[in-house]
């Protein structure tokens, strides 16, 4: 119910939901949805809103974490990867690679054979 006034007596906290809040990141104006109205309703009940509260500003706070590589970062290590076998790197050789032939560098883009050919010759 839109107007409602929720409130945690214990930790003397109440939330009234509007009907639209603003995002104070990017200034978007938003519905309150009902999942967000029940959880309020909920951690009021059970006298955890001040929890629920600190719990979402700290999500909403926290930066971004950096994720494990993107598609694009990945790729170019596969391709790189491919290069070195493509000059002759064996894996768990100690000769240091040997340029190819013609001295230059295969640059199309990797399909799923090398792909396969990499993981293959790295074992799995």
């Amino acid at each position: 119910m839109m107007g409602e006034t929720y409130t945690d007596y214990v930790n003397k906290v109440a939330v009234t939901i509007p009907e639209k809040y603003i995002d104070i990141k990017t200034g978007d104006s938003h519905a309150v949805s009902k999942l967000i109205q029940e959880q309020i309703e909920y951690h009021a009940h059970n006298h955890t809103l001040v929890h629920l509260v600190f719990s979402a500003l700290d999500q909403y706070f926290r930066p971004a974490a950096k994720s494990g590589g993107t598609n694009a970062e990945i790729i170019q290590e596969l391709q790189a990867i491919k290069l070195m076998l493509q000059q002759g790197y064996v894996p768990g050789s100690t000769r240091p690679p040997h340029p190819t032939s013609q001295g230059r560098q295969d640059t199309s883009p990797l399909n799923m054979r090398d792909l396969n050919d990499i993981l293959e010759a790295f074992g799995g």
